[in-house]
């Protein structure tokens, strides 16, 4: 893990407040994702197994579980600070103001 200071995330902005909401934002984006594979995983059918001669079939194995501990992912606050850092985040702001005016223009050319 490398070291990062203030006034390095604060220079990616501009602000060091801002380079957090960035972080932030990318880092909820990124346990969606997570949140969205783990789930499409879980969906898929275990395989048929043939144990007919096996004593085990009382026993209840927890398959989502077993996947959860043997598939561990990176997390997405270290994820988000490294593509910070490397400048693989890009953004834009996007004033509410400029947005409805667009709406309006839209609407009143109709």
């Amino acid at each position: 893990m490398m070291d990062i200071s203030i006034e390095e995330l604060a220079k990616k902005t501009g602000n060091i407040y801002e380079s957090v909401a960035v972080m932030f934002r990318r880092a909820r984006q990124i346990t969606d994702e997570q949140k969205m594979q783990i789930e499409m995983e879980m969906d898929v059918p275990p395989p048929a197994e043939n144990r007919e001669n096996e004593d085990f079939d009382e026993v209840e194995i927890d398959r989502e579980a077993l996947m959860r501990e043997h598939k561990k992912y990176p997390k997405p606050t270290r994820v988000a600070i490294d593509e910070m850092m490397n400048d693989k985040i890009s953004f834009e702001y996007v004033r509410p103001n400029e947005g409805e005016q667009e709406e309006k223009e839209k609407e009143e050319e109709k």
